[in-house]
């Protein structure tokens, strides 16, 4: 019996680790995506392109801090050009996010150092919204 118990407890023990880390990646993503739409609608709003992706990186960076997502390397792309047209004219603004997320701490063999997460979204902007 202890024989079988040697074997099949560390067994057990990195399947609930591997579990862990896939879990891990798959929260970080759920809030990297919230971020990136919180992100673009926020920059929607905004007058300009420059305040709309001022905005935008803001609202990202605070939202993945509210959360916890701690990214070794994060990467928050606004474009918001489409802010600068006229009134009457179609348009959207797309934001895009790239966090390297670290899974060294759960130490499972196997798993990588490091997952990257890319998320991106665009929203349209109000077409006739004096800007």
């Amino acid at each position: 019996m202890s024989i079988e118990a040697v074997l099949v407890i560390p067994a057990f023990l990195l399947f609930l680790a591997l579990i862990a880390g896939i879990a891990r990646t798959a929260a970080v993503r759920s809030d990297v995506h919230a971020a990136v739409v919180e992100g673009a609608r926020i920059a929607s709003l905004e007058t300009s392109s420059t305040r709309g992706e001022s905005a935008a990186r803001d609202a990202i960076v605070a939202h993945l801090a509210q959360q916890g997502v701690t990214c070794r390397a994060l990467d928050v792309t606004v474009e918001a050009a489409a802010l600068d047209q006229p009134p009457g004219r179609p348009g959207s603004v797309t934001a895009a996010v790239r966090c390297v997320v670290p899974l060294a701490d759960l130490a499972v063999p196997g798993l990588p150092g490091q997952v990257e997460v890319a998320e991106s979204f665009t929203t349209a902007i109000d077409t006739y919204v004096p800007r």
